[in-house]
């Protein structure tokens, strides 16, 4: 069966619009409006944790999200485990990448962890994560799952006034 240009267009067309609606591979949710993804459970874990002591919560940060997203990404298909990327970057590094303007201050890896309850569980009993968690010199957050490896990057900005 030979396919003539015209039978081709809608499957053309088929294709690309697939391929727009899947849009950036690095695609994050928006945790101030879409809750039902595993980093916005994270993200709400977090926020308890820390208005649980007092402290302000996190503003979710979408550009932050992405650094993470990519990290977790890159980290499962270079196969390697470390807050510093095989190619030297840090999470300053790629947060600068996802084009984040303001201050990053830290970041948590963790992988194997099956449910946003784990990694925070995880989290919470290392005392450095913990420290990254609970901040007063961080004000926003983002944060990134791939394959059960989960990132998150913390980072400041002056509020508007």
């Amino acid at each position: 069966m030979r396919l003539t240009p015209r039978a081709l267009l809608p499957m053309v067309l088929a294709l690309i619009t697939t391929s727009l609606a899947c849009g950036d591979a690095t695609a994050v949710p928006d945790c101030t409006a879409d809750m039902d993804a595993e980093v916005c459970a994270v993200f709400q874990l977090v926020n308890q944790e820390r208005v649980s002591r007092g402290l302000a919560p996190y503003m979710w940060n979408s550009q932050l999200a992405v650094a993470s997203q990519r990290h977790a990404q890159d980290m499962v298909a270079q196969d390697y485990f470390s807050h510093t990327s095989l190619d030297g970057r840090d999470f300053g590094d790629r947060a600068d990448d996802a084009n984040y303007d303001g201050s990053p201050r830290g970041e948590n890896i963790a992988a194997g962890q099956g449910s946003a309850e784990a990694v925070m569980q995880s989290w919470m009993n290392s005392a450095g994560h913990r420290d990254n968690i609970l901040s007063t010199s961080s004000n926003e957050i983002g944060i990134g799952l791939h394959e059960l490896h989960w990132v998150q990057n913390f980072g400041f900005t002056t509020p508007a006034e």
